[in-house]
Protein backbone atom coordinates (compact mmCIF):
# COMPACT_ATOMS: atom_id res chain seq x y z
CA UNK A 1 0.00 0.00 0.00
CA UNK A 2 1.03 3.57 -0.65
CA UNK A 3 0.89 6.31 2.00
CA UNK A 4 1.22 9.97 1.06
CA UNK A 5 1.77 12.85 3.46
CA UNK A 6 1.06 16.12 1.68
CA UNK A 7 2.13 19.17 3.70
CA UNK A 8 0.63 22.60 3.07
CA UNK A 9 1.85 25.76 4.74
CA UNK A 10 -0.83 28.40 4.34
CA UNK A 11 -0.75 32.12 3.86
CA UNK A 12 -1.74 34.11 6.94
CA UNK A 13 -5.50 34.22 7.39
CA UNK A 14 -6.32 31.64 4.68
CA UNK A 15 -7.00 28.65 6.94
CA UNK A 16 -10.80 28.72 6.66
CA UNK A 17 -10.70 29.23 2.89
CA UNK A 18 -8.34 26.27 2.55
CA UNK A 19 -10.43 24.05 4.83
CA UNK A 20 -13.62 24.84 2.90
CA UNK A 21 -12.10 23.59 -0.37
CA UNK A 22 -10.21 20.73 1.29
CA UNK A 23 -13.46 19.39 2.74
CA UNK A 24 -14.83 18.91 -0.77
CA UNK A 25 -11.65 17.13 -1.87
CA UNK A 26 -11.66 14.85 1.17
CA UNK A 27 -15.30 13.83 0.71
CA UNK A 28 -14.86 13.06 -2.99
CA UNK A 29 -11.56 11.22 -2.54
CA UNK A 30 -12.96 8.93 0.14
CA UNK A 31 -15.34 7.58 -2.54
CA UNK A 32 -12.50 6.50 -4.86
CA UNK A 33 -12.24 2.69 -5.23
CA UNK A 34 -8.52 2.49 -4.37
CA UNK A 35 -8.63 4.93 -1.46
CA UNK A 36 -8.23 3.29 1.95
CA UNK A 37 -7.87 6.43 4.06
CA UNK A 38 -7.92 10.16 3.32
CA UNK A 39 -8.05 12.95 5.87
CA UNK A 40 -6.86 16.47 6.59
CA UNK A 41 -5.00 17.13 9.85
CA UNK A 42 -3.67 20.35 11.33
CA UNK A 43 -0.14 20.33 12.80
CA UNK A 44 0.32 24.05 13.49
CA UNK A 45 -1.76 27.18 13.05
CA UNK A 46 -0.92 27.41 9.33
CA UNK A 47 0.39 23.89 8.63
CA UNK A 48 -1.92 21.14 7.41
CA UNK A 49 -1.31 17.62 6.11
CA UNK A 50 -3.39 15.44 3.87
CA UNK A 51 -2.84 11.92 5.18
CA UNK A 52 -3.58 9.50 2.36
CA UNK A 53 -3.48 5.72 2.01
CA UNK A 54 -4.09 3.92 -1.27
CA UNK A 55 -4.28 0.30 -2.32
CA UNK A 56 -1.53 0.68 -4.93
CA UNK A 57 0.20 3.06 -7.35
CA UNK A 58 -2.68 2.77 -9.84
CA UNK A 59 -5.03 4.15 -7.19
CA UNK A 60 -2.65 7.08 -6.57
CA UNK A 61 -2.55 7.87 -10.28
CA UNK A 62 -6.35 7.60 -10.55
CA UNK A 63 -6.65 10.05 -7.66
CA UNK A 64 -4.32 12.56 -9.34
CA UNK A 65 -6.29 12.26 -12.58
CA UNK A 66 -9.70 12.60 -10.92
CA UNK A 67 -11.94 15.54 -11.73
CA UNK A 68 -12.13 16.58 -8.07
CA UNK A 69 -8.32 16.57 -7.67
CA UNK A 70 -7.90 18.56 -10.89
CA UNK A 71 -10.53 21.06 -9.71
CA UNK A 72 -9.78 21.54 -6.01
CA UNK A 73 -5.99 21.36 -5.84
CA UNK A 74 -5.48 24.46 -8.03
CA UNK A 75 -8.03 26.29 -5.89
CA UNK A 76 -6.14 25.36 -2.70
CA UNK A 77 -2.83 26.45 -4.25
CA UNK A 78 -4.05 30.05 -3.99
CA UNK A 79 -4.05 29.70 -0.19
CA UNK A 80 -0.62 28.05 0.14
CA UNK A 81 2.70 29.66 0.94
CA UNK A 82 4.61 27.89 -1.84
CA UNK A 83 3.95 24.42 -3.24
CA UNK A 84 2.82 21.52 -1.11
CA UNK A 85 5.48 19.01 -0.03
CA UNK A 86 4.55 15.37 -0.63
CA UNK A 87 6.28 12.47 1.07
CA UNK A 88 5.57 9.07 -0.44
CA UNK A 89 5.86 5.97 1.73
CA UNK A 90 5.25 2.28 1.14
CA UNK A 91 3.83 0.19 3.95
CA UNK A 92 6.13 -2.47 5.36
CA UNK A 93 4.80 -6.01 5.00
CA UNK A 94 5.45 -8.36 7.91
Amino acid sequence: MIVLLAKSKLLEGKQQDFIAVAEKLVKATREEPGCIYYDLVQAEERVFYFVEKYLDEDAVEAHKASEHFQTYVPMMNAFREGPSEVTKCVTVDF
